[in-house]
């Protein structure tokens, strides 16, 4: 590897870094669901507010990132993005009340601006040939980092289970665990903090604005010294019909919003509309929730969960490997028919499963809750997870049900668990593999340097507003209210959408400068 190219991949990993806190920050939160809920005596609504806190902030923190990314460059911006992380990491974790967490988180989500920056940044400084792959690093360091997460919420509740005497001693234990669990991404956030300061300004940022000695000086640091002049020069020639510095934030919209880059729009806003609404941030955010409706204890279901992160995070090296072999459009293609197929497997193992309290289960229950208030429930079959959930809060409170849930979930209900895992693991092995890293990619490929700092946030706002706030919002209110069934398949339908948009409509990218895709999408 020439010292350009690895300069370039240094370069890309630490703004990636970025992805990795965003993947601690989207997951953590996920361990301490069933401790904040009876700590703060939260309903499905507000339990799903707080986890959505941070979409609510990245609304606001996409609007800013416009104006400074333009304004104070891409560099300066992501080094504002990660202490942000890091207050809000801090105020998580020391949290008095519900109402804090929830602008603690929303400050974290200011700083989700970082994946749209990063993809922003990266592909402004990668060669063609390997854009995909450095692009790409940016969900490798959110997979990474959501697997790290799991690991951690799985180690933190296996110890407080255990009563290690270590951990009493510095003040882990079931009550304050959440606390650390939130608290785990104050580190990496100030290392990424501090990494920042090493990497160069993007170079067309500096050309578009004028100063094209400097963008050659950072273009030489990760281009050959042959591709040099035809690199810079393809640069300053792609901007000269329009003078950046008369340009207002009104007039660089009109600009994407005019017929040329009408399609460029159009695949962005809808694939940033499409990648959330396949259900992954839910899945993410509650799957030691879901896994703990196949029955089971805390601690199984935390060590299922980071099962499945450890093997998604295979698929997205995977992904990484074949993106600038085999194209962005076949595996996104390939990956939205897989992810069908894995929704249609745990949509049908939920179909499939009963639920009922027998005289043995009921005894199981004797040492948790009173459990003679469940008599009347004693070999009543229900097919319905719902209508279970609903007659055991009619008996017992929803109070204890929040408490108990898990136990008397893993006690009553008959279902093929290795089916609704198989179907999980893979559909979250499809997703890593084509819609998580392909969309950051062709974000970073299919918008002009004139418009990408106000085009590829606005795809993140988009994103944001499904991913980050009706995604994760309201899925404890569809699992409450519409059971698993009908909530996955209401995530199947959207891939099926997803996939018939991505056949008809998004082309292939792969080994193109942004200024020939700006060229080839302009003509159609």
């Amino acid at each position: 590897m020439s010292s350009p190219t690895r300069n370039a991949f240094l370069y890309a990993l630490i703004v990636a870094f970025g992805g990795f806190v965003f993947g601690l920050d989207i997951v953590l939160i996920s361990g301490t669901i069933k401790a904040i809920t009876t700590e703060f005596g939260l309903s499905a609504l507000e339990v799903g507010s707080i986890v959505s806190g941070p979409g609510w902030g990245a609304l606001v923190g996409l609007i800013c990132t416009s104006y400074f990314a333009d304004k104070f460059g891409r560099k300066n911006t992501t080094i504002v993005i990660a202490a942000l992380y890091t207050l809000s990491a801090i105020g998580s974790a020391y949290a008095p009340s519900a109402t804090f967490l929830f602008w603690a988180r929303f400050m974290g989500g200011l700083a989700f601006a970082s994946l749209s920056l990063a993809s922003m940044y990266i592909g402004e400084i990668a060669p063609a040939k390997s854009r995909g792959k450095l692009v790409g690093l940016n969900q490798l360091n959110i997979v990474i980092g959501i697997f790290v997460a799991q690991i951690l919420n799985y180690y933190i509740v296996n110890t407080t289970e255990q009563g290690a005497e270590w951990a009493t001693s510095i003040g882990l234990n079931a009550e304050t665990a959440w606390r650390w669990m939130l608290g785990a991404e104050i580190i990496p956030a100030l290392l990424w903090f501090a990494a920042l300061f090493i990497v160069p300004e993007s170079p067309r940022w500096l050309a578009l604005n004028g100063q094209n000695d400097k963008a050659k000086a950072s273009l030489r640091k990760i281009t050959e010294p042959e591709d040099l002049d035809k690199e810079i020069n393809e640069i300053v020639h792609s901007l000269d019909d329009t003078d950046h510095h008369t340009l207002s934030l009104p007039q660089q919209l009109k600009l994407l919003f005019s017929s040329k880059m009408r399609l460029a729009l159009i695949i962005g806003v809808v694939i940033t509309i499409i990648q959330p609404m396949t259900g992954m941030n839910a899945v993410l955010a509650y799957m030691p929730t879901i896994f703990a409706q196949l029955g089971g204890s805390e601690s199984s279901a935390f060590g299922q969960t980071m099962m499945v992160g450890g093997i998604g995070l295979f698929f997205t090296v995977l992904a990484l490997v074949f993106i600038d072999k085999l194209g962005r459009r076949p595996i996104l293609l390939g990956g939205l028919s897989w992810a069908i197929l894995s929704l249609g497997i745990v949509t049908l193992g939920f179909f499939n499963a009963t639920y009922m309290i027998t005289p043995e289960t009921l005894l199981s229950l004797k040492d948790i809750t009173d459990f003679n208030l469940l008599q009347p429930l004693v070999n009543v079959e229900f097919a319905s997870d719902v209508d279970f959930k609903h007659a055991i809060e009619n008996l017992i409170g929803r109070e204890s049900l929040v408490k108990y849930e898990s136990d008397i979930m893993t006690a009553a209900t008959s279902i093929n668990g290795f089916m609704v895992l198989l179907g999980i693991i893979s559909f979250q092995c499809a997703y890593n593999f084509s819609l998580g890293p392909v969309v950051w990619i062709l974000l970073s490929e299919v918008f002009t340097t004139k418009v990408r700092a106000v085009a590829i946030p606005l795809c993140g706002f988009v994103a944001s507003v499904f991913g980050g706030i009706i995604v994760p919002l309201f899925f404890p209110w569809q699992l409450e209210n519409m059971g698993a069934v009908s909530t996955f398949s209401v995530y199947l339908i959207c891939c099926f959408v997803g996939l018939i948009f991505a056949f008809k409509v998004i082309p292939e990218t792969k080994n193109k400068s942004i200024e020939q895709i700006e060229i080839e999408l302009a003509g159609k």
